[in-house]
């Protein structure tokens, strides 16, 4: 740009930077001569300063006098600015190492844009006040305000360019790069005597967080990643976590030091600190788990703690142990150093505990040497040192063995054996002892009663005796033992060996051992017995015990011929005898043969087809006890049974005979007629047979030659040793009540006039009680419909319909699928268990007291007792399978083809029954959880300590109410109440 300025025939020339100056020139019409000085005049005049060139002057003056036009520059020249040379950056190379790559991503992705500040320094005038003593001690202090200047250091932000240009890794105090310093400028004048800057630097580089620079280096004041960008860097600290063992003076304890890192670095290994660890020479096993270890690095990362001397062996105590051998003939001391935090080991604690013992013979300086030799010694841990030994005592003889029993034959024994082995494939007899002593190594056997003596043990002669630790004498031991086994059925009474019971002794010898074992043995007996009018022959057969054998048709045959049976003899009934006392079944009074009575001409033959009861107050079981309660003085029959056929014969007299086949002659008699009476039906069948039929169950009453059925069983008083138990087919009315112990069954209604004590009534109708039940835990009520009673104390009742009770029921189990109702204001249910399908109607329900009342509603609780049968008959059944299993692979060791095939079959029945009442079971499973609308209504208050119960939900009261009713809300699956309403 020209700076313009006329002066005549002059204008000045200046160039934009005002470095350079000159002269335009127009001549003027009269023409003129100009001098250099003209020219430095004008210049002047137009306030150049500087840089004026005389030569160009003079030479500019000559062109202009020749009168022509033209320009002249350059005529003053300024000095230009020197620009500043700029700092020069050598980086080291510092790339991020491969393990750290991913957290380098991690952490630089999420890393906030750079934050770069500079400091500016001001200078800043501020007054202060100086204190100034005076001249002489006396003269007061001087103030004086002075004016000063500090200088005040102030943080700017300055912003760059964010874009990250390159990154790397470093390590604390490392060496990021080196400075080389560049120059500054020096500033200019222009022609007219102005200074001019040097350019500003604007390339400034700047150093971020993390980043100083020290004597021309950049220096990491952490580790981490930096990063660089345009013209600034800086540090995003990551700090590796840092860890090392160490073992304590002793050897004993294992200490981590570490330093957390960054949180997000990947922490040590616990199995790396481990082997660290085992390297030193601790030992694995007393270290903490690599778990335990690697929590506790976790924890120090996350609080940013230090660990120092941490200890990361298992805490032991130190401990000592003062053991005497079970023979007290050695005393023996064990010791273990403190390890980790345990608790340390105290010395005089176990001297203390030494001499404590009163072991006698002690050396007590050497016990002493030896402790302190452990104690400052490398090892944890001294076992078993020996404190003193005492004097062992010299054993007696040995025992010696005599058996006080005859041996059977050779062929008594093997057949004995043989039916052992036979029984034992069958799977009908297992010894528990067969593994030990198998049948095999019998040699001898005897028979043998209930306690006889069997064998004798004989001891021999005394022993030494000895000293133990703490000189007590010790007595001497016996010999050895007779080398001698006693297997099940035998007992030993001091050194007598007796039986327990009838049966066989076996003996056998097994690696210098003699084994002694009894088990039952016991064959069938066979007795035959003869009616009065030797009409009958009846049959006893005991049962087989053990190994003992069955009876034979042979054997029955004997009887028979013994008693004097000759004919009239059930062959086939025989048969089967046979086969049910093979199976251990017992037949008793059993009729095996009859005779045939005559028959006369023109009498009328009554056969009646029902036993009528003997009328005997006491029966006797097969022990031989008797039974006062169990009577014989009612015939029961039921309904469509037949009672009696009489039989007019159509053709002459026919003699008859006994079973001893003695000749009956017949006999011209009258005819006995046969009347029926009430609820007794006549049939008349074939020519000549007529039959009698009961129409109605109950009892059979015979008065001469009428026959009628009372069907409704009545007794005036108790049921007692009077009457006996009362098993009636039809209803029953007792006036009075029903004593302990004794049972009555119905198949009608039973009515009860008054109390039932501690017995059982069943009835396949209702039962009706006047009083009440007072059963002490042991009463027992089973309905097929309702049972009524005054109150129920402690007793078991059962209905499938409804229980109800005028008055309380206390701590009593009641389960019905109808509904429990206690009518009165005195109906209180207080304690016990309840299980009611249709819910409960109470006055008041538990007691202040808070005694356990349980109620379960809504649920049929009868299938509830067939699913219990059912699981019971499935795990029965099933243990019959396994059984079966041992049975089949006995069989198919030894190549019973046949027996084989019939087990497997019985499995395959068995399995199929487990299948059909596995079915069974799940169906009525699913039965038991159907919901039956049904609530508890408590009429009067309901006490803490009742728990109710509906489909596996619980409901317990814990704070008394009045007048409630409870109830199952299958919606939301729980037990809930609400207010009784007035309705209810």
């Amino acid at each position: 740009m020209a700076a313009k300025a006329d002066s005549g025939a002059f204008q000045l020339i200046v160039d934009e930077t005002k470095l350079s100056a000159g002269i335009r020139f127009t001549p003027r019409a009269e023409g003129a001569e100009y001098s250099a000085e003209d020219l430095r005049n004008f210049l002047t005049a137009q306030g150049i300063r500087q840089g004026i060139d005389n030569k160009a002057l003079s030479e500019a003056a000559a062109r202009f006098s020749e009168g022509e036009e033209s320009e002249a520059g350059m005529l003053a020249l300024g000095e230009a600015p020197r620009d500043p040379e700029p700092a020069r950056y050598e980086w080291e190379d510092l790339p991020v190492p491969e393990d750290l790559k991913y957290e380098a991503s991690l952490v630089l992705d999420n890393a906030p844009p750079p934050e770069i500040f500079q400091t500016r320094t001001e200078k800043v005038k501020r007054h202060r006040t100086v204190r100034k003593k005076g001249l002489l001690p006396f003269m007061p202090v001087k103030e004086k305000t002075v004016e000063v200047v500090e200088k005040l250091e102030k943080q700017e932000k300055v912003y760059v360019d964010p874009r990250v240009l390159a990154f790397g890794w470093c390590e604390k105090d490392a060496r990021i790069g080196t400075v080389q310093p560049g120059k500054p400028g020096t500033p200019g004048v222009n022609v007219f005597g102005q200074a001019l800057p040097p350019k500003v630097d604007s390339r400034s580089f700047f150093c971020g967080q993390g980043i100083h620079l020290e004597k021309g280096t950049l220096v990491a004041g952490d580790s981490g990643f930096f990063r660089r960008g345009d013209n600034w860097i800086d540090l995003v600290p990551y700090t590796l976590h840092q860890w090392d063992v160490s073992l304590s003076e002793d050897r004993n304890t294992c200490y981590l030091d570490f330093n957390p890192g960054f949180k997000d670095a990947a922490p040590p290994a616990a199995e790396d600190i481990v082997h660290a660890a085992v390297e030193l020479g601790y030992p694995k096993e007393k270290l903490l788990a690599s778990q335990d270890i690697q929590n506790m690095i976790a924890e120090a990362v996350k609080a940013g703690t230090a660990l120092r001397k941490q200890g990361i062996s298992v805490d032991e105590d130190g401990w000592f142990a003062v053991r005497v051998s079970e023979d007290k003939l050695k005393a023996h001391l064990s010791i273990r150093k403190r390890r980790g935090g345990g608790k340390p080991l105290v010395l005089k604690e176990v001297g203390a505990a030494i001499v404590q013992a009163g072991f006698k013979g002690l050396d007590k300086p050497a016990v002493q040497a030896a402790i302190m030799e452990f104690y400052r010694g490398p090892e944890a841990e001294m076992r078993d040192y020996v404190l003193v030994e005492g004097k062992a005592p010299l054993a007696g003889d040995d025992e010696s063995f005599s058996l006080k029993v005859t041996s059977l034959a050779q062929a008594d024994m093997s057949a004995i054996i043989g039916r052992a082995e036979q029984l034992r494939r069958d799977g009908l007899i297992d010894l528990e002892s067969w593994n030990i002593f198998p049948p095999e190594k019998v040699e001898k056997m005897a028979l043998v009663r209930a306690e006889q003596l069997v064998g004798e043990i004989v001891k021999g002669k005394n022993g030494e005796a000895g000293t133990d630790v703490f000189g007590a004498r010790i007595e001497a031991p016996a010999g050895k033992k007779a080398p001698l086994h006693v297997c099940e059925g035998l007992r030993i009474e001091k050194n007598l060996i007796v039986a327990e019971s009838d049966g066989v002794l076996e003996i056998g010898e097994q690696d210098g051992t003699t084994y002694l074992r009894h088990h039952p043995h016991k064959s069938a007996s066979v007795s035959v017995r003869l009616s009065e009018d030797r009409m009958k022959a009846v049959l006893t057969v005991s049962p087989v015990e053990g190994t003992g054998f069955p009876a034979t048709e042979e054997d029955i045959r004997e009887a028979l011929k013994k008693a004097g049976v000759s004919q009239g003899i059930d062959e086939e009934l025989c048969a089967r005898v046979c086969a049910r006392t093979s199976r251990g079944e017992a037949v008793s009074d059993m009729v095996v043969a009859r005779g045939r009575a005559p028959r006369d001409a023109g009498r009328v033959e009554v056969d009646f087809k029902i036993d009528f009861a003997s009328g005997k107050g006491v029966t006797i079981n097969k022990k031989g006890q008797a039974n006062y309660r169990s009577q014989d003085r009612m015939t029961t029959v039921n309904e469509g049974d037949l009672i009696a056929e009489v039989r007019v014969p159509q053709g002459e007299s026919e003699p008859g005979w006994d079973v001893t086949g003695k000749t009956l002659n017949s006999r011209e008699l009258k005819q006995i007629p046969l009347e029926a009476g009430e609820h007794v039906e006549v049939r008349e069948e074939e020519a000549g047979l007529t039959r009698f039929y009961a129409s109605a169950s109950g009892e059979l009453i015979r008065e001469k030659n009428l026959i009628s059925v009372r069907n409704v069983y009545t007794i005036a008083g108790d049921v007692d040793m009077k009457t006996g138990n009362i098993k009636f087919s039809g209803p029953v009315q007792i006036k009075g009540s029903v004593m302990p112990g004794f049972v009555v069954f119905s198949t009608g209604d039973v009515q009860i006039g008054g109390l039932v004590d501690a017995s059982l009534v069943s009835s396949e109708g209702s039962i009706y009680i006047g009083h009440g039940v007072k059963g002490g835990g042991k009463a027992v009520l089973r309905s097929k419909k309702n049972v009524y009673a005054g109150f129920i104390e402690q007793g078991h009742v059962m209905a499938v319909g409804d229980i109800v009770v005028k008055n309380s029921c206390l701590r009593s189990s009641l389960r019905c699928n109808g509904k429990l109702v206690l009518k009165t204001d005195k109906g209180n249910l207080n304690g016990g268990i309840v299980k009611t399908r249709q819910g409960a109607e109470v006055q008041n329900l538990g007691n202040p007291n808070g005694v356990k009342t349980q109620v379960s509603f809504g649920q049929d609780y009868l299938v509830a007792d067939r699913i219990q049968v059912e699981e019971k008959e499935i795990t029965q059944t099933r243990d019959k399978v396994i059984k079966l299993d041992s049975i089949l692979n006995r069989l198919e060791k030894a190549g019973e083809t046949e027996k084989l095939h019939r087990a497997r079959q019985e499995k395959l029945k068995f399995i199929k029954l487990i299948e059909k009442r596995s079915l069974r079971l799940f169906t009525l499973r699913e039965k038991y959880e159907e919901h039956y609308p049904s609530e508890v209504v408590v009429r009067g208050s309901l006490y803490p300590g009742v728990v109710f119960e509906s489909h596996g939900r619980y409901y317990e009261v814990d704070k008394a109410e009045s007048g409630v009713v409870v109830f199952f809300d299958s919606r939301v699956g729980k037990i809930q109440k609400k207010p009784i309403s007035k309705e209810e």
